[in-house]
């Protein structure tokens, strides 16, 4: 691939039109009150990094709930681009990701899954096809005007929040001073792919007539990007000695990503009284993803392994179709789109809130295609070398490299589509008196999904030459994946050709199995009421209530029962029901101490329902391979008593220090499982998810953020913090051939720290953050030496913002600069099995304020 050698330049501009005082006025005035000069205008005050601080710490402090917040800026900015990067700044919050971009938020170490989301107060539903995880990087941080993680929910909450409730906020024209009107462009640079991409955002509010308020936000991002992949599979080797495990398996990729996301949404609050606001919430974003990959694989338990030193073998007799060279692309669209329309009233003797709901997530990959190609040349010989970080290998023959010599294998096709809509309606009613209240609420959800995953694997048809689709070789950190391949040549001649392509006779039945045995509809219906009680007792605040949840469920799926010669199959459609009720008492304690100190406690109970996936009534019965795959119906709720215990004390209106304590006891915790005595299926691998024993989970919390205003002028403007998650968890999963083992929970890292250091004066703002996660399991193996874990990592990110003016400021961003990798290991450190590495991200920018 050519390589563009210079550093994109990223243009952005800001612009602010307001009908109270500018913010330099403003600013000027407060300099004035402070004994300064009025018309002193050289130094220009930037406080963005602040004015957020301020807002999240306010948040903090005003909740009844155990809660930690990120919030924007004046202007709606938030020193990270992505919501789920900006929620890993929080104490206790770590997140997975994806292609090097946060995707998935990690609450206390407990899995995504089991956390609820929400935007404006209504649940959103995830394109994922299996999991109840939704993915965060779909959410443009434009689009939003604060990000909430409440880790204790009051009763009047919903209860499915064993990890944590994320409350996603758009904003409000009333959350502005006046009218408010910004515009940005941008473009950032990436590392590896030598691509510049752009940005832009559009924001616009205003309140008319104190009355009525418009709040409205485009938002557009392109991203090219690159990545470099090697994964590793690790067995015992028929050849290798006793106990030794070799690397059987070893695949270069190599990735061409285009991101695009859209967002869009639009607030209209009406406010005709101060006894009555009326609302309506939409926002919509979209999410495109463009991916090719081409990747190698050697296959090097194919040969004769002899070993000649510790970690090092001779690879005798590799045959001439031994690796494979592989080339997919597939376009991945999601779109999520959440409205509300609620309103408030003030009564004689109660206040009334309620509100409808409707989300709608979309998942369709409708042209994902891989073409498959394996070596034809003649027999060769290698050597091995597993000592080091990745496993070294050597040829005596380098045909490999050239793309001529491979033949045609096989087409497969993955379309796959997901729809996941649901209705909500609730309404809240809360008697006050002069020391107390009492609120009682209503809640109903209505969803419906439907899954449709297909994959086909087609060998009959026209011999491709792989030679017609060469291009230059890519450049790839890990190693050299000889000719390349490209995409485009490889979509158009299936454009031209594809209709010439099947199944083989024996292949039927497969590709029966893949096409029909994760699909699945379910309605999922969840009614809840709940009542709650508020004292006031001095500086203590008592709040105790139970909330009902039921929950109705039904799901259609299939059993596909595939020959021994996978020429034949049969379809049987199953059905399951289930109906359950949780009952989720809570108990939360606030006391304001002298000196700005909070002390917090609460003991409640929680509840996260069963993945789609796992709780549908498919069954794959594979009798060539003596396997058998099964959903649970019968599965039962996670359900977990908690504990919290916090410690606040406030540093004036811009810090805090925070100690927390927390436990959570969760029963059956769910786990994938491989039985090989299973009656029903004599001599059959039977897997299916089941209800795991209990999982325990303890941990702190230390947080500390502060502006050190005390210090010397120049060196006031000094923003600094700090936090730091410790977490100890056992999981006992119930694995028939692991009994007595016990596991920490998976994605479950032991220590999250993560630090910055700022600094806003005389019209700088700069910021330099870091973040660090610990290993984690990942997943639970047939043994110890097949444990995944997800290695250690470390996010360093630097920005800075200089505002030459009141009007005019220009930054610069830089991501990732350690440039860390994402990596997985099996079993031990030593036994690498993916590094992924994705190069630093530059940026570069320009506001400007009227």
């Amino acid at each position: 691939m050519q390589k563009k050698n210079t550093l994109g330049l990223a243009i952005s501009l800001s612009l602010l039109v307001t009908a109270s005082p500018s913010v330099l006025a403003a600013e000027t005035a407060a300099a004035a009150g402070s004994g300064a000069a009025a018309t002193d205008l050289d130094r220009i005050e930037v406080r963005a990094q602040l004015e957020s601080q301020v807002r999240a710490v306010d948040l903090k402090r005003s909740s009844d709930a155990i809660e930690d917040a990120v919030s924007s800026d004046a202007l709606g900015q938030y020193p990270d681009k992505n919501v789920a990067e900006s929620l890993q700044r929080l104490p206790g919050i770590s997140v997975t990701r994806d292609q090097g971009e946060g995707r998935f938020v990690v609450v206390r170490g407990l899995d995504a899954n089991l956390n609820s989301v929400s935007v404006d107060g209504i649940a959103i539903g995830t394109p994922e096809d299996s999991s109840r995880a939704a993915p965060l990087d779909v959410i443009p941080s434009d689009s939003t005007e604060r990000l909430r993680v409440v880790k204790s929910p009051t009763p009047d909450m919903p209860g499915d929040a064993i990890g944590g409730a994320i409350l996603v906020e758009s904003a409000s024209a009333f959350d502005r001073d006046g009218r408010s009107l910004r515009g940005k462009i941008e473009a950032s640079h990436q590392q590896l792919s030598g691509e510049t991409s752009p940005k832009a955002a559009f924001n616009y509010s205003e309140v008319f007539n104190d009355t009525f308020g418009v709040a409205l936000g485009v938002n557009y991002q392109k991203r090219k990007f690159e990545s470099d992949n090697t994964e590793v599979e690790y067995d015992g080797e028929d050849d290798a000695a006793p106990g030794d495990v070799t690397a059987i398996n070893l695949q270069h990729r190599k990735y061409e990503i285009e991101r695009k996301r859209i967002g869009a949404n639009l607030n209209l609050d009406w406010h005709p009284n101060d006894d009555s606001k009326y609302y309506l919430r939409a926002l919509y974003s979209q999410f495109d993803d463009a991916e090719t990959r081409q990747r190698v694989i050697f296959n090097f338990d194919d040969a004769k392994m002899v070993k000649t030193a510790t970690d090092q073998y001779r690879l005798d007799g590799m045959p001439k179709d031994s690796i494979d060279k592989r080339m997919r692309y597939r376009t991945k669209e999601e779109n999520t789109f959440a409205a509300s329309l609620g309103g408030e009233n003030k009564l004689t003797n109660a206040v009334v809130d309620y509100k409808l709901g409707f989300t709608r997530t979309e998942e369709r990959v409708n042209d994902e295609m891989e073409a498959r190609f394996k070596l034809n040349g003649k027999a060769f010989n290698g050597t091995l070398d597993q000592s080091s970080r990745l496993p070294s290998y050597s040829f005596d023959n380098a045909q490999w490299l050239d793309n001529a010599n491979y033949a045609f294998d096989r087409i497969v096709l993955s379309p796959k589509q997901v729809n996941d809509k649901e209705h909500s309606a609730q309404v809240n009613v809360r008697f006050d008196g002069d020391n107390s209240s009492i609120k009682f609420g209503l809640l109903g959800r209505w969803r419906d999904r439907d899954v449709n995953v297909d994959e086909s694997e087609l060998r009959v048809g026209p011999k491709i030459a792989l030679s017609s689709w060469t291009t230059g070789s890519p450049d790839h950190r890990h190693g050299t994946l000889g000719d390349g391949m490209d995409s485009d040549a490889m979509r158009a001649y299936w454009a031209a050709n594809g209709g010439q392509f099947s199944a083989r006779p024996q292949d039927v039945g497969a590709n029966a199995m893949t096409s029909l045995e994760e699909d699945y509809t379910a309605s999922e219906d969840i009614f809840a009421s709940y009542a709650m009680g508020t004292w006031d007792v001095g500086a203590l605040r008592i709040i105790g209530g139970v909330r009902v949840e039921n929950t109705r469920f039904k799901a259609e799926g299939n059993q596909v029962d595939v020959a021994a010669n996978g020429r034949s199959y049969t379809v049987t459609p199953r059905v399951a029901n289930s109906s359950y009720t949780n009952v989720l008492p809570g108990l939360h304690l606030r006391y304001d101490a002298a000196d700005d100190w909070v002390l917090r406690a609460s003991a409640n109970k929680t509840v996260s329902r069963p993945s789609f996936g796992d709780i549908s009534p498919r069954v794959g019965y594979s009798r060539g391979d003596e396997e058998v795959r099964l959903g649970n119906p019968e599965l039962d709720p996670y359900e977990s008593k908690n504990i919290d215990l916090s410690v606040e004390k406030y540093l004036g209106s811009t810090g805090i220090v925070s100690l927390g304590l927390f436990h959570k006891s969760i029963d059956g915790y769910i786990v994938e499982t491989v039985r090989t005595n299973d009656p029903a299926y004599g001599g059959f691998d039977v897997s299916q998810p089941i209800n795991g024993r209990k999982a325990t989970v303890r941990g702190a919390e230390l947080n500390w953020q502060q502006q050190l205003a005390f210090l010397p002028a120049g060196l006031d403007g000094l923003l600094v913090g700090a936090s730091g998650t410790w977490l100890d968890t056992e999981f006992d999963a119930g694995i028939e051939d692991r009994v007595g083992e016990d596991f920490t929970l998976p994605r479950a890292s032991k220590h999250v720290y993560s630090a910055h250091i700022g600094y806003e004066k005389y019209g700088l703002s700069t910021r330099l953050a870091a973040v660090y996660r610990s290993e984690y399991l990942d997943t639970i193996g047939k043994g110890r030496a097949f444990d995944i874990y997800v290695a250690p990592n470390t996010q360093l990110d630097f920005s800075l913002d200089y505002k030459f003016n009141a009007n005019v400021s220009l930054y610069f961003e830089a991501q990732n600069l350690l440039d860390k990798p994402l990596e997985l290991y099996q079993g031990t450190r030593s036994r690498t099995l993916q590094l992924e590495e994705y190069g630093r991200t530059y940026a570069v920018g320009l506001k400007v304020a009227l």
